[in-house]
């Protein structure tokens, strides 16, 4: 009497190789249809904001920059004035759009939900014309990093964010200013905002209250 499993093992045999033969020719068919290629979405265009006025300023005492997560140390940068779309500017205690001057956060002195006109304390060393002025995605300014606001920057430029051209920011460049302090810098960046916004009454009228010793 013959073993059955002898006999069901030229079978099995014949089916795996059957089946093998199978793949290869799907794997083959799959290499020769062409896969289609959706179209990828077209990068919203970044928001940006215009120049409108630039100073340089140094400070004798460096002071935090709290707009990121590291806060550092600055004492020099670029107090200014950009134009925007209002109802883009209205402040929220949440995530929001961030903005960014180049590789830098952006720290806001005035809302500009008003006239549409925001003044920034922007710390560093760089040439505007080096230095988009947009929004990016929505988070807080205060647990940002270095490498994300790389990505952002990056992810600006390849949607067409463009910097100031030299002669736009040649036109609207003032003198520098030097101070002592932050506080005397935000005094100064209160000008502007009540040149500029001088709707903000209560920001303006707080700001120029005395110090109380």
């Amino acid at each position: 009497m013959k073993d059955s499993r002898s006999s069901r093992f030229p079978r099995l045999a014949a089916l795996a190789v059957g089946l093998a033969g199978l793949g290869v020719v799907a794997v083959l068919a799959s290499r020769e249809r062409p896969r289609p290629t959706p179209n990828a979405p077209a990068a919203e265009p970044p928001r940006q904001l215009t120049l409108v006025h630039a100073e340089r300023w140094t400070t004798a005492q460096p002071f935090h920059h709290v707009w990121r997560a590291d806060r550092p140390l600055v004492a020099s940068g670029w107090l200014l004035v950009l134009a925007g779309d209002p109802a883009q500017m209205v402040p929220h205690q949440v995530a929001e759009p961030v903005l960014y001057v180049g590789a830098e956060t952006a720290d806001r002195v005035n809302t500009g939900q008003g006239s549409g006109k925001l003044v920034v304390i922007v710390p560093g060393d760089f040439w505007l014309e080096d230095a988009p002025i947009f929004y990016g995605r929505e988070a807080l300014p205060e647990a940002l990093r270095q490498p994300w606001i790389d990505r952002e920057l990056a992810t600006a430029q390849e949607a067409g964010a463009t910097a100031p051209t030299a002669e736009q920011a040649a036109a609207v460049t003032a003198e520098p200013r030097a101070f002592a302090n932050d506080y005397e810098l935000r005094l100064r960046a209160i000008d502007l905002v009540e040149r500029f916004a001088p709707d903000e009454k209560d920001l303006i009228a707080g700001w120029r209250a005395p110090l109380v010793k």
